[in-house]
């Protein structure tokens, strides 16, 4: 089914036409009558109810779907498609090739909760599909992944190719690309029954066949929906990290999608590149990356695997909880983060942005104040970044991310600046609170220690 299909307008028809006929109707008659433009405001009032901004990336997502109902219903339609490929004999057991895929995935993983520590209580699990004749994989919501033996038979991919396969994957996952791609599914139930025959009537979908309804069918309609340019450039730049900082080649990301392109001659287009739209230049794209993340590539390089295990934890390792606070604390950024958050180490950052982020600040404040209960500075430090409001409480957390990374250089310089917007822009006006904070008294303390 075309992914237009699943685009907003089409996604909020009935919904449009059920207010307009239940709700807009004064004694004096249809209110669409007198102003045109009201036939637009059901459509604005759900974009704007479902607009959220990723805590990773920084870019608006369309969200409907909570994080936790994109998980449990990709648990769901992940245990029907896998119970149902295992009765057909095809979920392959205790081969070498299953135990290479879990080695390169519980690598990937590690350095996923690096950069997401509240991934560490997924139900990570991999399968890999018998199915010789298919290239593709897939990472739903919560970290369920599955990878074809299309990727071995036809491919003849390499470890590393196979690293750049599934880290690229499970970036869909740390974005929340699943839960954006549900969110349009499930904008519609007509959208969705029309998507629930086009997966099950699919005999090379993993839900072929599958009594499917709600978050689970929407989770497996989002597996099979193309994801949008954007969300492939995020997933590209996310994966092809994962894999060097787990020590595979990035180059290995270049040769992947050369040998996509010469698949059968070039006549027939894989499933993987079907479902994941690549445009010309994304071989030109993708070394471009190789070459950023080059160093952290060689850094890793041969290291041992120094975290526990996510797919089956084993006797005597760290917790995933440890390792997780553990990771959380660490003053490390991806390479699309690291230039602001470099400037934020160096105390360089200045705040200059005001009602135009004043949404972002709005709905971000409360996520913060969980971010600094939890003592995430890191995370912290990178939320604020990315809003970038000229506010003394933006400047006062970034104060303290600096003073709990060990920056007290840096830590000292936004505390001051704290209290110099403080004069201007409290948080306190405009109508926004301080989220519990006495910004003005807390930095001026912190300044005289």
């Amino acid at each position: 089914m075309p992914a237009k299909a699943y685009g907003i307008p089409a996604a909020n028809s009935t919904p449009r036409r059920r207010i307009g006929n239940n709700r807009l109707h004064p004694p004096g008659g249809d209110l669409r009558k007198i102003n045109p433009m009201l036939r637009f405001f059901p459509v604005l009032l759900i974009l704007l109810a479902g607009c959220a901004q990723n805590a990773l990336t920084g870019r608006s997502q369309f969200m409907l779907v909570s994080e936790s109902q994109a998980v449990s219903g990709s648990a769901a339609a992940y245990s029907q498609m896998m119970g149902e490929l295992d009765k057909k004999k095809q979920i392959e057991s205790a081969t070498p090739r299953v135990e290479k895929v879990r080695e390169i995935t519980e690598r990937l993983i590690a350095q996923a909760v690096r950069f997401r520590p509240e991934t560490a209580s997924w139900g990570w699990d991999v399968q890999v599909i018998n199915d010789p004749k298919t290239v593709n994989a897939f990472c739903m919501a919560g970290g369920k992944m599955a990878i074809y033996s299309g990727m071995w038979e036809k491919l003849k991919a390499s470890d590393d190719e196979i690293a750049q396969v599934m880290g690229h994957e499970i970036g869909h996952a740390l974005a929340n690309h699943t839960q954006e791609r549900m969110s349009v599914a499930m904008a519609t139930s007509v959208g969705l029954a029309v998507a629930s025959i086009a997966v099950s009537s699919r005999t090379d979908s993993p839900a072929a066949g599958l009594a499917l309804s709600g978050a689970a069918l929407a989770a497996a309609v989002a597996i099979q929906l193309p994801n949008s340019r954007e969300s492939e450039s995020e997933a590209d730049q996310i994966g092809i990290e994962l894999a060097a900082r787990a020590g595979y080649d990035p180059k290995s990301a270049v040769t992947l999608w050369e040998k996509m392109g010469k698949l059968d001659g070039g006549s027939a287009q894989p499933e993987f590149i079907s479902t994941h739209p690549s445009p010309q230049n994304r071989a030109a794209h993708l070394k471009e990356l190789g070459a950023q993340v080059e160093p952290l590539y060689l850094a890793a390089k041969g290291k041992p695997h120094d975290a526990p295990h996510f797919l089956a934890a084993k006797p005597g390792e760290m917790s995933r909880e440890e390792y997780a606070a553990k990771v959380a604390k660490e003053g490390d950024a991806m390479t699309f983060q690291s230039e602001p958050f470099q400037r934020f180490r160096s105390g360089k950052t200045v705040l200059e942005c005001r009602s135009e982020c004043s949404l972002g600040y709005s709905t971000r404040k409360a996520k913060w104040r969980v971010l600094y209960d939890g003592q995430n500075w890191r995370d912290l430090a990178i939320s604020v970044l990315q809003v970038g409001y000229l506010s003394d409480l933006s400047y006062f957390l970034l104060a303290e991310s600096a003073q709990g990374l060990g920056m007290k250089d840096a830590a000292a310089v936004y505390y001051q600046r704290a209290l110099d917007a403080g004069k201007a822009s409290g948080c306190g006006s405009a109508g926004f609170s301080c989220e519990g904070f006495e910004v003005q008294r807390l930095s001026a303390t912190a300044l005289k220690k």
